[in-house]
């Protein structure tokens, strides 16, 4: 399992585990991020990003800019804005 924290300057929109974390960089598009993937900092776009728990339910959250940080257990997405999307 991932240990995931999606935060803003404002609030923490997340925190908890998955098994699954969907994002997308400018560097290279929707990247999969998945327990045991090598270390990893990209810039965000505007986009969603999708939290995907251990039974397959998502949480999705708008953010706009900012960054996603991957170690081989935890992912940190830090963004000007994030907000649950219903």
């Amino acid at each position: 399992m991932l240990n995931v924290q999606v935060v803003s300057p404002e609030s923490v929109s997340y925190t908890g585990e998955a098994s699954m974390v969907v994002a997308r960089t400018v560097e290279g598009g929707d990247i999969a991020f998945q327990p045991g993937h090598i270390p990893f900092i990209g810039i965000l776009q505007v986009w969603s990003v999708d939290v995907v728990k251990e039974d397959g339910s998502r949480d999705t959250f708008a953010v706009h800019r900012g960054f996603v940080q991957v170690s081989d257990t935890d992912i940190t997405i830090l963004s000007d804005v994030s907000e649950a999307k219903d």
